[in-house]
Formats: structure tokens, sequence, C-alpha cells
């Protein structure tokens, strides 16, 4: 089984990431948002259920493994892209959502993504996701990768109220069943 089969067997049915539902607990309006990395859904069918509008965006072809999580007339509400980081163009929207996706961006394109990505929520829109520290065991061995300090993640929300940040540093298991330590930055910031 490739490693890709393993990740989504391993999370299809994994509960919404913690800052979807700390976001969801916000009550915001439901309007258009875009997953960045959307994987087997489980953020993407959380916020369609409670009202939300979402473009999911892969770079593996996800859709009917998400689709199959929604109902008939929840499939209005969803819409897939298959690209990759480098070549996505993002329609202004609400929320952008981008949990344990941003860090895979090579670390020579992040600044543009980030652009594109602040470049495209509205006023008042969010920004929900977390980054990689520079603690995170993947910093030794995954060299293309993006890692952050927290002073550089604060420093990306310029244009942002910030409404949680956590920081977390763990060993806990990926998404293919192996252990490693984490080091995350959890955010959810509001544009203003």
């Amino acid at each position: 089984m490739k490693n890709i089969e393993r990740y989504y067997k391993n999370t299809t049915d994994a509960k919404p990431n913690y800052t979807i539902k700390k976001f969801i607990e916000l009550k915001i309006k439901p309007g258009n948002a875009i997953e960045l990395g959307c994987g087997a859904g489980r953020d993407t069918v959380c916020l369609i259920k409670n009202g939300w509008n979402v473009t999911g965006i892969d770079k593996e072809n996800v859709e009917s493994r998400i689709a199959a999580k929604l109902e008939t007339e929840e499939l209005k509400q969803f819409k897939f892209l298959k690209r990759k980081f480098e070549k996505i163009e993002l329609e202004s929207n609400n929320l952008v959502v981008a949990n344990f996706s941003l860090p895979f961006c090579n670390k020579n394109d992040f600044k543009k993504l980030w652009n594109k990505i602040d470049d495209s929520i509205l006023k008042d829109g969010y920004f929900v996701g977390n980054f990689f520290g520079d603690n995170d065991e993947w910093k030794n061995t995954k060299e293309e990768m993006t890692f952050l300090t927290k002073k550089q993640v604060i420093e990306l929300f310029e244009n942002f109220e910030i409404i949680e940040f956590n920081e977390v540093e763990k060993d806990d298991f990926t998404g293919l069943g192996k252990m490693k330590h984490w080091h995350i930055f959890n955010v959810i910031a509001k544009k203003i």
C-alpha cells in the first residue's frame, strides 16, 4: 500500500482538527471557505455540515473520498480542485483553513503562497490552521519543508487580529502511524 493510501485509511474517520473545533465554537456566520491540503476531508466535511461552502484543494485526487461523506444536498456546498500549492490561485473568501498542510509547501515557495492566502481573505475573514515549529523532528530530515519560529508565525499575521494562538510540543503519531516529535503553532486569526 502506498504511503498516501495508508494515510487516507488512517485518517478517513478522524474527527475535525482542534483549530476547526475551536473555530466552530466561535459561531461565525458561514460563508465561502477554502481548505488547503484537504486530505481525507475531516475539516471540509465539518465546515460543510456547519453551513459553509468549501473549496477543498489537494495535490491528490480526493474529491470522491470527501463527497462520499456528504449528503446529496451538502454536495452543492462542496467544490474540489486538484492542485499543488505552487500552482494555486485563490478566490476571495471568508475563511482559509490549512491544518497540517502549509509545512509541506517547499520553503522556497512559502512566502509567495502566504501572500496569496493573505490577499484572498476578505476583511473580517479568518485564517484557521497551523505551522510546524523549529523544534519539530522533521526539520532535521525534510529540508525542503517549511518550519517557522514563533516570531516568524506571529509576523505572518500583521494584517490580522490573533484570536487564538497556542504552541504544542509533544511526541505523537503521524497519519502514517509513526511516532515523532511535533512542534506546532495553532492559529485562529481574523483579518482586519
